[in-house]
């Protein structure tokens, strides 16, 4: 009797030990520490073959970036579970990672026609990525519409009304409220719509393009000046190579104010991404173009007395390139942030005899991401720029060269309603300091926008 008691108590010591280890990495990942867990799954390599040690181990180690690990495990558990859903997903999402697009395509089709709530989201999501990965070797097109309403504070980046204005060395004026540089604010609507598409060539060589069209239109009648179109696109091609994405292309867009063509942007860009594993990635770019501004007739004045006058907008045209790089990387935790930092340099080349307009100009940027819920995504960013021109303002012979800093900030909200329809609220706030305070200007916008996209 003495030694049965033994026996059943040493084997319930055993199954305790064996499922501490289970335990405490299950605590580990309901804490968002994917990267304990799998370490301390590592420290018990003994248990490998345990279905519930697996599970979880299996888990641990997709997260923590060690997928070959994680589908490994997985595929063991499946063997003594083939029908646990939650064990099929994960299986799922660790071949998704590998790249292993078809079985992990398999995997979430089984599972799509009984999922609910957030896994229906959640597998919709990684059909959608399978499918926007395929377009290294399928032909890929899809197309947007969208709609909005917005309020602008300054949209014409104007100065206060009445505000002494002073150009070092040369006059103080009081801003003219009457003047169309004055500061303006109004409602808006705004609408867009746009196409894209790739076209594989050979294995990892695809082309790809891009139309767009955006509108933005003011509700008062003195304000339809400001109104303006931006159409445009871009095409190139890209090549994959292990860990490395290539892209170089062209773009062009022109832009419209006032029923009149004022800019017209064309370049040629190149891009380089480096994806290290399933959490960081760099890339760098550079650009070469023209900024091709053209004359435009307008009003100086609000109320439209005087007749209109040409702008000399052409005066500005320039020659521009530029390099950028940007580093994103991808926190293994709760609401999946993502965290984007970037910083660009741009040289501006006047054309046309005018190097007060010529310019080097710095920018800076950092964004973060969040996905709180299935359904939803949020964004947060903050951004700097300081431009320094080459020559005195105005090509005068006194005076000081123009030098601007900004200060900018801005957030986003959207919901997903299904696959093809979204709402997003964006927010925008500016602020901007010049030598020349004639370009000394804050801004704010608020808008709502509604947007359906054909997959």
């Amino acid at each position: 009797m003495k030694k049965r008691l033994l026996a059943v108590l040493l084997s319930a010591a055993c199954v305790t030990a064996l499922a501490a280890p289970t335990d405490d990495m299950r605590t580990l990942l309901e804490q968002n520490k994917p990267r304990e867990a799998y370490a301390l799954g590592k420290t018990h390599e003994d248990m490998l073959g345990d279905p519930l040690f697996d599970f979880w181990f299996g888990i641990a180690a997709l997260d923590a970036g060690s997928p070959g690990e994680g589908v490994l495990a997985l595929e063991r558990y499946a063997l003594h579970f083939p029908d646990n859903r939650s064990g099929r997903f994960h299986l799922g999402r660790g071949y998704y990672i590998l790249g292993e697009d078809q079985r992990a395509r398999d995997e979430f089709e089984n599972l799509r026609p009984n999922a609910t709530g957030e896994e229906k989201v959640a597998i919709e999501r990684y059909l959608d990525a399978i499918r926007a990965r395929e377009s290294r070797y399928l032909p890929t097109a899809n197309a947007w519409v969208e709609a909005g309403l917005g309020y602008d504070s300054n949209l014409n980046s104007g100065v206060k009304s009445n505000s002494a204005v002073t150009i070092p060395d040369i006059i103080t004026f009081r801003a003219d409220p009457n003047s169309i540089s004055t500061k303006e604010s109004d409602y808006y609507f705004s609408a867009g719509t746009g196409v894209q598409g790739t076209m594989p060539v050979a294995p990892g060589v695809a082309l790809f393009g891009s139309l767009a069209l955006n509108t933005r239109n003011y509700f008062s009648s003195n304000n339809r000046v400001f109104d303006q179109q931006t159409y445009g696109g871009n095409g190139g091609v890209s090549v994959l190579f292990g860990k490395n994405l290539y892209r170089a292309g062209l773009g062009i867009t022109q832009q419209v104010v006032d029923s009149q063509n004022y800019l017209a942007t064309y370049g040629l860009f190149g891009e380089w991404s480096h994806q290290f594993d399933q959490f960081d990635r760099i890339s760098l770019g550079a650009s070469y173009g023209r900024h091709d501004y053209s004359d435009i007739d307008v009003y100086a004045t609000k109320d439209r007395t005087g007749g209109k006058r040409n702008s000399g907008s052409s005066l500005r045209t320039d020659d521009y390139w530029g390099f950028s790089a940007n580093w994103t990387h991808v926190f293994g935790i709760a609401w999946q942030p993502v965290l984007g930092l970037s910083a660009a340099y741009q040289r501006e080349e006047n054309q046309r005899d005018r190097d007060d307009f010529s310019r080097d100009i710095y920018n800076l940027r950092a964004q973060i991401s969040f996905t709180p819920a299935p359904k939803w995504g949020l964004m947060f960013g903050l951004g700097y720029m300081n431009a320094r021109h080459d020559k005195i303002f105005g090509n005068l012979p006194i005076g000081e060269k123009r030098k601007d800093r900004n200060l900018s900030a801005d957030m986003a909200v959207a919901y997903h309603f299904n696959k093809s329809w979204s709402a997003r609220f964006e927010a925008q706030a500016s602020d901007q300091h010049s030598n020349i305070e004639l370009f000394d200007h804050s801004r704010w916008s608020v808008a709502s926008k509604l947007r359906y996209e054909f997959n």
